[in-house]
């Protein structure tokens, strides 16, 4: 990104706000900031508005689908040199140098800034001639090469360390009072005093280590053969004997010392009763009693199951199993599949012989024909009967609308005609996707109130029996509320043989900017707008933001 300052780049805008500005073009004989500029370079930029507004600052700019000027920086304004909040109207937007930012000569043809003193990023590489004195250079040099440098001072070394090959191979025999870092490995004789032995000492073999103070131990585990019998006032039990069989051990009397003791038997502080028993106590004699439940009875010396507590079912569905005990008392579940009539006393007779009727009546119920009598053997037909919407055949049933569809035919709309009728629509047709209608869609009955496909390429709309709206193929358009033409300088609102009685409008804005060719008289272009004041008109030239006065006379 570079700024970027040119000639004759100026274009219009009708953003509104404190923000980024959207471009519309350049203006007659200038160019785009795009073009002038470049995609994300910066400039100086102007902003004024047909009202008077203005600002200058340095922007950046964007190549977009509609290309921008960002406002990053704020020079000077008509809002105390702060951002302005742009109202509407058409704004000129071009690169200017501001004054504060321009480079000036005095009468005499020199910069105003020659005697340097508001100069920077000088280069002393440019430096030619001439010395420059100690006051120039700070208190301590920069960390450049230093190979060129003499009488070097050590005592002036304030920071770093001296590399190994700055020493003579052997240190003098001076004081090693500061010295720091030493190597304990690199001691070749003498003897080190206590006072340079750590407080603790690391973790290495004490072997040869005697007077040690069982006192220090901080950490570990000591072998068992180390430990004496431990006293109660340690935790341990004071006792180097085990007690005999059966005995616990325990606290004295005196509650001073832990004994081996036999203990003593007593009664049951309390009998609690669990799952499925009621009853217990805590003194006494207590007893526990089993609890009865569902299909569960509980008497003095048995408990009995009592089946008679089942649920009465006559559902077939209930039944699937039997409970049964076979010849060693064994029981079981039978599955009702299973259980053989044969192994059952027969009482009633029953038999698995077929043979033939002597009289079936079959009646043809509701919806049903056919039916009748089987006095020994045969078939009985039952047929569904067709009717209104229905028809039947050998082995289907159809719904056939035909039955009650006047003019049925492929997309026709269906309307009611009566309860149970229908017809469909010769001119009213819908094939999923457009819904073809010959004329008006009405109001709830309004025939006054409607629109209407009034003939080929035309569309209209009527209120109160009055047409209020017709589009046709000239290419009307209504865009949120506003009437509008289809293309910039294509239509006319009126003609020379059928005008508009009255124009009412607010301000007038004119501009032929969008015509290839200016006006009949000098060929230009302009942009202005005719505002009404209590007794004046006024006209704005959008275009340089001067304003005039129309000259009036009272008749």
């Amino acid at each position: 990104m570079a700024l970027v300052v040119n000639d004759r780049v100026k274009e219009t805008s009708t953003t509104t706000g404190t923000g980024t500005f959207d471009l519309d073009g350049a203006a007659l004989g200038f160019e785009t900031f795009v073009s002038g500029i470049g995609n994300a370079n910066t400039t100086y930029y102007s902003i004024v508005n047909e009202n008077g507004e203005f600002e200058v600052g340095l922007g950046t700019v964007t190549d977009a689908a509609t290309d921008t000027l960002s406002r990053d920086t704020i020079l000077s304004s008509s809002n105390s040199d702060a951002a302005v909040n742009f109202s509407a109207g058409t704004k000129d937007v071009f690169c200017t140098l501001p004054a504060s930012k321009a480079v000036i000569l005095d009468s005499s043809g020199n910069i105003v800034a020659n005697n340097g003193s508001n100069l920077t990023n000088l280069n002393a590489s440019n430096l030619a001639s001439g010395t420059v004195p100690d006051a120039r250079f700070p208190a301590t040099l920069p960390a450049i090469s230093g190979a060129n440098l003499t009488n070097l001072d050590a005592s002036d070394l304030a920071s770093g360390t001296v590399p190994d090959a700055r020493f003579p191979a052997t240190l003098p025999a001076i004081s090693g009072a500061n010295l720091t870092n030493l190597d304990a490995d690199d001691l070749a004789s003498g003897t080190l005093p206590d006072a340079r032995f750590p407080a603790t000492l690391p973790a290495a073999s004490g072997a040869n280590l005697t007077s040690l103070n069982a006192t220090n131990i901080a950490s570990g585990t000591l072998a068992s053969d180390r430990l004496p019998t431990v006293p109660t006032t340690k935790g341990g039990t004071g006792l180097t004997t085990i007690g005999s069989a059966n005995q616990v051990l325990a606290v004295n009397g005196a509650g001073t010392a832990l004994e081996y003791q036999t203990p003593t038997t007593g009664d049951i502080t309390g009998v609690t009763a669990g799952n499925g028993l009621t009853g217990g106590g805590t003194t006494g004699d207590v007893t526990l009693n089993v609890g009865a439940g569902t299909l569960i009875d509980v008497t003095a010396d048995a408990i009995d199951v009592d089946l008679s507590e089942l649920t009465t079912s006559t559902s077939d569905a209930d039944g699937d199993f039997f409970c049964v005990v076979d010849s060693v008392n064994a029981q079981k579940k039978l599955t009702k599949a299973n259980i053989n009539i044969s192994g059952f006393n027969n009482d009633s007779g029953f038999t698995t012989n077929t043979g033939t009727v002597t009289s079936v009546g079959v009646t043809a119920g509701s919806g049903l024909t056919g039916g009748g009598t089987v006095t020994t053997s045969g078939t009985i037909n039952l047929d569904v009967g067709a009717g209104t919407g229905i028809d039947v055949a050998a082995d289907a049933i159809s719904v056939d609308v035909s039955d009650f569809m006047t003019n049925g035919s492929n997309n026709r709309v269906l309307t009611a005609t009566g309860t149970d009728a229908m017809n469909a629509e010769t001119n009213m047709t819908f094939d999923g996707t457009d819904l073809s209608i010959p004329s008006k869609i009405i109001h709830l009955g309004d025939t006054d109130t409607y629109t209407e496909f009034h003939a080929l390429n035309q569309w209209r709309v009527v209120t109160g029996g009055t047409e209020m709206l017709e589009v046709n193929d000239n290419d009307v358009q209504i865009t949120n509320g506003d009437l509008v033409p289809g293309t910039t300088d294509a239509q006319d609102l009126g003609a020379s043989g059928l005008v508009w009685r009255n124009l009412y409008t607010g301000d007038l804005h004119l501009t032929n900017e969008a015509k290839s060719e200016g006006n009949a008289v000098d060929g230009t272009k302009g942009n202005w707008t005719i505002q009404e004041g209590a007794e004046d008109l006024y006209i704005l030239n959008n275009k340089s933001g001067k304003r005039y006065k129309f000259k009036l006379e009272e008749v």
